[in-house]
């Protein structure tokens, strides 16, 4: 940790304006000052950032992997060795997100998160696990295994909160499954965020979701039925959850940085429906993400999938097969470059969407999230084209281009 540093010539993209020419002055890894005069700060070490933009660190709360990290399979090291690849993409912290699988193994994964967030270089950066599935809508499933789809029963509730609690921050569930609604207010009452995804949901139950507390929506319009037509009245449309998100304020909504699985119209209409803090955007990154275009993996099934233009993709033999979409595999920086383009908004708006935001939707928008005096150093140094020069955990640089 730094004990004294100054990130100076910048423009600095603060947590209420943006700065032309500023510096930030860092004292034992916390934001000491944010000014535009560096000129009388004395501190024992400097980095010029040579008129980049200096920015808070960006924040994914919904990965499940990078590289050859799976958090749905890796070893604690091999997680800490993800942590160190998130960086080279502006990446400051993150929420390790798995997959529907038995209760067993979610629990054994969730020990390994907790286990990988004590690592004294890059532990801080993790903030714990989101839990997506089981208790997921199978029509709505997506990616996950219909196998070892269920619906939340009491007894999966308490031991997965018992267990795991401490280390949970968002749990993705249907709201229309049995159960679903107290499975909203336990969460609420462990104040872990209750994410509505996957799911074909009523208008209705949507409400009853956030009335019980659910407070966020999973990749909105990827595995998310809205609106639909009226069984007894033809060409009528009847509201969905889709309508009870976006009228409600409190509700936040997340969208994948990619346009194949978020058409692009939609990042402009979500920034014009949703109030600022309320729209996040994420990468649900998976495994193979940061590798090379065209780069074959092989899944421990035997299945292969290969990396094109911010996807992974079946390799099948059967044409019926090859070339489906498994899943994303875009970068942070990436997708932000994308939402700016696809929202029409400024660089330092889209920046918000991945950090600020998310780390509202988290509650540790007290502790990161933005450039401002008290908060934790979190920094990236990049271009206009989101090119990431320098990353900075706790004042600490953790990743810098050669």
């Amino acid at each position: 940790m730094a004990a004294d540093l100054l990130v100076y010539n910048g423009r600095i993209i603060t947590e209420t304006e943006c700065l032309a020419s500023g510096y930030v002055h860092i004292r034992n890894g916390t934001i000491a000052s944010v000014g535009e005069k560096w000129e009388g700060v004395r501190t024992e070490r400097r980095i010029d950032a040579e008129g980049l933009i200096v920015s808070p660190g960006f924040i994914d709360m919904h990965t499940h992997g990078i590289g050859d990290t799976d958090f749905m399979s890796s070893d604690t090291s091999g997680m800490v060795e993800g942590l160190r690849a998130y960086a080279r993409f502006g990446v400051t912290r993150i929420v390790g997100t798995t997959l529907s699988n038995t209760m067993e193994r979610i629990l054994e994964q969730a020990g390994r998160i907790r286990e990988a967030m004590n690592d004294g270089e890059f532990g801080p950066m993790l903030l714990g696990a989101h839990i997506e599935g089981p208790w997921l809508a199978p029509r709505c499933r997506g990616g996950h295994a219909i196998e070892y789809l269920r619906v939340p029963e009491k007894e999966d509730v308490e031991r997965l909160l018992g267990e795991a609690g401490d280390v949970i921050r968002t749990v993705t569930f249907s709201p229309e499954l049995p159960g679903a609604e107290r499975l909203a207010e336990r969460l609420a009452l462990h104040s872990i965020v209750g994410a509505m995804g996957h799911t074909e949901a009523s208008f209705e139950q949507a409400e009853r979701m956030i009335r019980a507390g659910a407070r966020h929506v999973t990749h909105m319009y990827d595995g998310t039925l809205g609106y639909r037509e009226n069984p007894d009245e033809p060409l009528v449309m009847m509201p969905g959850m889709e309508t009870a998100v976006l009228m409600d304020d409190a509700v936040s909504i997340e969208l994948i940085g990619c346009p194949v699985h978020v058409p692009p119209p939609f990042f402009r209409f979500i920034n014009k429906v949703k109030p600022a803090p309320k729209k996040v955007l994420v990468t649900d990154s998976l495994v193979g993400t940061g590798k090379p275009e065209g780069t074959v993996l092989t899944y421990r099934d035997g299945r292969k999938v290969y990396v094109a233009q911010g996807v992974l993709r079946m390799m099948d033999d059967d044409p019926a097969v090859n070339g489906n979409l498994t899943g994303s595999a875009v970068t942070m920086n990436v997708a932000l470059k994308r939402l700016r383009e696809y929202a029409g908004i400024r660089l330092h708006e889209a920046v918000r969407w991945g950090s600020l935001h998310p780390a509202v939707t988290l509650g540790i928008d007290r502790e990161t999230g933005s450039i401002r005096a008290g908060k934790s150093a979190d920094l990236v140094i990049m271009d206009e084209d989101f090119t990431i020069k320098r990353t900075m955990l706790r004042g600490r640089t953790i990743y810098e281009a050669k």
